[in-house]
């Protein structure tokens, strides 16, 4: 491995000028190299290494549900007013009863028996839907943008619909609306989990030391009683970005696969050999894409400092430039630029995204005390005098409680001092109980990424695809009759 460092990046001009040289100067300067190429080596192949591990969380992160949007006038006009015809509406009459009125139209409703899937036309044709409506769970799947949403838009139109084949627009030109990411780590048993749950939901409530990276928001968490199980949400609510973590097995139990309700032993099984599998789950929304567009190196940098109304325009006119077809809201105070499948596909990493919603609860961490924190804080800091401040305030924390201390600074210096301790490792839930620098990390060997068992996928998805005829037959000749 040395000797092919060494020969990649050795420069043409040195070997020839090696080889006018004599002997000695030979022997000296390989000498030289040798030495140098086995200590990059060693450097490149741990860098290389840790890179790997790195990436591996990255690589196993899923898309779950997708909400994808485009213009209706897209579609085939045949094919659209099928469509609108199947939607349900509700009435209105006239207080003579003799005219009635289309007041609402809730979209296209799918009874029980079938894997459903939201879908409403308009002026746009929205669709959302999880890979459970082609492959019949949600465990595991594809981690690929546009190849997710090929297999919803495909399916929607394509199987269920039984559409001819051109009539809806190509996966890529749909706008993304929603995006569900997920990832699942094991944790043993359930046991464990559930521990680990009431200890996520202590430190997001501030009850619990644990280590945070720096946070750009400042959202509130919740823990939900669900048919599942506790859930832990952070930032429930929000039209932004929700997170949130879960057992999966007991998801599993209360939401069987539709094409298992018929073998409960069946579904017993999966959800027992998921019962120590933790999901963690983060929805993106479009208007948190757009908010953050410039940061995510979705528009240029220019454009970080445009108002709201300039700022549509002026995303339209870039896209437009590179030859993307553009979409926003109609809401002239903060309108929303939506991004083509396609587009984001190629620039939007969404392991990141998804690392940096949930990465501060697996921080790794060491024991620190206040000589070595006051040392990163005039490492970080953009200034001693700021350093210094931030300490003497942590200081202020221990002496009269967060409360008073907070009481103390102005909203602006707050925030400050908090977002120079929280990127130095005083978490937020430190600063407020007041507690001594010393952090505890997780134990790496009782954590591990899971990854799931191809055979127990494989029972739900042959059960899936072989009952799959049978449901869409159904659909054309009790739901849809009506639009023929």
């Amino acid at each position: 491995m040395c000797f092919a460092i060494l020969f990649c990046f050795l420069p043409l001009s040195l070997l020839r000028w090696m080889l006018r040289v004599g002997l000695v100067w030979r022997v000296f300067i390989l000498g030289c190299l040798v030495v140098w190429s086995w200590i990059t080596g060693t450097l490149i192949g741990a860098g290389f290494d840790s890179m790997c591990r790195l990436r591996l969380m990255a690589a196993l992160v899923v898309i779950d549900t997708l909400r994808l949007t485009v213009p209706a006038s897209w579609f085939d006009q045949d094919a659209l007013i099928w469509l609108q015809r199947l939607q349900r509406k509700i009435s209105q009459q006239s207080f003579d009863g003799d005219q009635t009125f289309w007041s609402l139209v809730s979209g296209i409703h799918l009874p029980s028996w079938a894997d459903a899937f939201s879908i409403s036309i308009g002026s746009r044709v929205t669709v959302e839907a999880s890979p459970k409506i082609y492959q019949g769970h949600n465990i595991h799947g594809t981690d690929d943008l546009l190849e997710a949403a090929t297999l919803i838009v495909d399916h929607i139109f394509g199987i269920v619909f039984r559409l001819p084949v051109g009539s809806w627009p190509a996966a890529g030109r749909w706008y993304l609306s929603r995006v569900d990411k997920t990832f699942s780590f094991d944790f043993g048993s359930f046991e464990a989990l559930d521990v680990y749950l009431d200890t996520v939901a202590g430190v997001q409530r501030g009850q619990r030391r644990a280590g945070v990276e720096y946070r750009h928001d400042d959202r509130e968490s919740s823990v939900d009683a669900m048919p599942s199980g506790r859930t832990v949400y952070i930032g429930k609510g929000s039209r932004y970005r929700v997170g949130k973590i879960y057992a999966k097995g007991r998801d599993l139990r209360a939401h069987p696969p539709l094409c298992l309700k018929s073998f409960p032993d069946t579904v017993s099984a999966l959800a027992s050999a998921l019962d120590g599998v933790g999901r963690f789950e983060e929805q993106l929304r479009a208007v948190w894409l757009s908010r953050q567009a410039v940061r995510l190196c979705l528009l240029p940098s220019r454009f970080a400092d445009f108002a709201p109304g300039v700022y549509a325009d002026n995303a339209d006119l870039y896209l437009r430039s590179i030859g993307v077809e553009p979409l926003h809201s109609k809401n002239k105070r903060n309108p929303i630029v939506y991004f083509p499948v396609s587009y984001l596909s190629d620039r939007l990493d969404l392991s990141a995204v998804w690392e940096s919603e949930f990465s501060h609860l697996f921080a790794m961490e060491s024991a620190m005390n206040d000589a070595t924190l006051l040392r990163d804080l005039f490492d970080t800091a953009e200034s001693p005098g700021k350093a210094q401040a931030a300490y003497d305030w942590l200081l202020r924390v221990r002496q009269l409680g967060f409360r008073h201390a907070k009481a103390s600074v102005s909203n602006a210096t707050f925030y400050r001092h908090r977002a120079l301790l929280n990127s130095c490792g005083v978490s937020d839930a430190m600063l407020q109980d007041g507690a001594a620098l010393v952090r505890v990390s997780i134990d790496p060997v009782k954590v591990r990424e899971w990854r799931p068992d191809p055979a127990l996928l494989q029972v739900i998805e042959a059960t899936h695809v072989a009952n799959l005829p049978f449901v869409v037959d159904r659909l054309h000749a009790e739901v849809f009759r009506s639009a023929a």
